[in-house]
């Protein structure tokens, strides 16, 4: 038993060993990062992939990828280089990416919008415009300009049904092929500029070339994290953001639905509804945002997956309303696939055995997030079905950041049913309050732990779950 012991141990030393001649073990986040500038354009730029303008020339030119797939280190087979512009309105980002094949290398799978990262050739930026190192949204495209956006929380929780307002386009050319950005910072929420301090915020970049799977970064990042690992991000600088505007965004809709039954000429059975309601979302300032539905329509949500469920564990689907989807990372807290403290979509269905589907009257939610801290709170009202009372849900949110990626968080979560539509004694209450963190005490290393008590009044008493994950990950295990 000791020998093969003794053998793995000396496999181990000498992975170890040929990991440092290869330059392919972790390495901390610089303590100065890089910088890069963009460049201001007073003319328009016409966005069509083609980088034709002469303002493109003027910009600085970023070529310092950096490889962590197949091999940490390695040269580059496919180059890329990366312009940066901005106007009184948008960022732009222009990307000349080179295939050593040229045109034919290029791999495609699909032309959907969120599109499988994996299994495409894929351009992405990173940006943490309020610098907090523990956040980022990603905007990526593909060689054909199908568009994927998402939110990233530590690099650990990522939210890929969040949508922004974008548009990008791009070029195949004998080289390979080429991109135009155009990301109004109306999409982005950054701090208010001060007079006369610089503008600067954390950014990356990265490429996969599938056809050798070939993932480049910029700047450097270790094989073991991500894209989104922001500590590791560049300083962009020579920005002049526009101040936040009141940026009010209302989206109202009506329906009307008419149905009548007849036996011959008899009218048997006859329904007309009207049905108004919408939605609207408010960015006070950057840090605040108010959003609120009224007598809400979930029409535009994707169906689920249809899935055979063959074990005891409830089956989490996605969260795909756009109601709830803007910063649902930060109710995650220390989330897991089968933990979840807060699930929203268990708003929207009603108290029946069957937990069917019941509309909401009315919804609030408000959320204040800064590089120290995270205040949110939500409020839904959901309606009275055939089948059972209505209900009101309630989730407050309170996360401390401290140090470079660590943060503290409680919440409280609460569901009052009304058994007989209207508010009474016979109400039934669920009430959950969870603590719960993350430590990284060293970049490779993550502690995350959760501890959730709750009460619910037809059960009585109290109950309690919890967990806590301590992990090392390194390019060698």
């Amino acid at each position: 038993m000791i020998k093969p012991i003794l053998i793995l141990l000396f496999v181990f030393f000498v992975n170890f060993l040929q990991a440092q001649e290869r330059n392919d073990t972790n390495f901390p986040p610089p303590d100065v990062p890089v910088e890069i500038k963009a460049t201001k354009t007073t003319n328009k730029i016409i966005l069509d992939g083609r980088l034709d303008e002469p303002q493109w020339q003027n910009a600085e030119v970023i070529t310092r990828f950096f490889k962590v797939e197949p091999v940490q280190g390695e040269t580059i087979k496919n180059p890329t280089s990366v312009r940066i512009l901005f106007d009184d309105k948008n960022l732009y980002i222009g990307i000349i990416a080179k295939d050593s094949l040229g045109k034919k290398g290029i791999r495609m799978q699909d032309l959907r919008r969120d599109f499988n990262r994996s299994e495409n050739d894929v351009f992405g930026v990173q940006i943490d415009a309020q610098n907090t190192k523990q956040y980022a949204v990603s905007f990526q495209t593909t060689p054909f300009g199908n568009q994927l956006d998402l939110q990233s929380f530590n690099d650990r929780i990522t939210d890929t049904n969040w949508n922004a307002l974008w548009n990008v386009r791009t070029q195949r050319t004998d080289e390979g092929y080429s991109i135009e950005f155009a990301i109004p910072f109306k999409s982005i929420r950054y701090d208010k500029p001060v007079d006369g301090k610089p503008v600067s915020w954390g950014i990356t970049f990265y490429r996969l070339a599938r056809k050798d799977f070939e993932k480049t970064v910029f700047p450097a990042i270790p094989q073991s994290f991500s894209e989104n690992r922001m500590t590791y991000a560049a300083k962009l600088t020579g920005l002049e953001v526009p101040p936040p505007s009141a940026n009010i965004r209302v989206e109202p809709y009506a329906l009307y639905q008419y149905d009548e039954n007849k036996a011959g000429a008899t009218v048997t059975d006859k329904l007309s509804e009207p049905k108004i309601g919408g939605d609207v979302k408010w960015v006070i300032n950057p840090e605040t945002v108010l959003d609120l539905t009224i007598n809400t329509d979930f029409a535009q949500a994707d169906v689920d997956r249809a899935v055979n469920n063959l074990e005891r564990f409830n089956i989490f689907f996605p969260e795909r309303r756009q109601f709830f989807l803007e910063n649902s990372g930060i109710w995650a807290g220390s989330d897991n696939s089968q933990l979840k403290p807060f699930f929203s979509r268990t708003i929207g269905l009603d108290n029946s055995f069957n937990a069917q589907a019941a509309p909401l009257d009315f919804g609030a939610r408000y959320t204040n997030r800064d590089e120290k801290r995270t205040i949110a709170a939500m409020a839904v009202r959901q309606r009275k079905t055939d089948e059972s009372g209505g209900s009101t849900f309630g989730v407050a949110r309170y996360t401390q950041n401290y140090g470079k990626e660590n943060n503290f968080g409680v919440m409280l979560t609460s569901r009052l049913d009304d058994r007989f539509g209207t508010l009474s004694i016979d109400n039934s209450n669920n009430t959950t309050v969870t603590v719960d963190g993350l430590i990284r005490p060293q970049s490779e290393v993550t502690i995350s732990y959760l501890l959730s008590t709750s009460i619910d009044s037809e059960i009585g008493g109290l109950g309690y779950s919890g967990r806590i994950f301590p992990g090392k990950r390194t390019n060698d295990y």
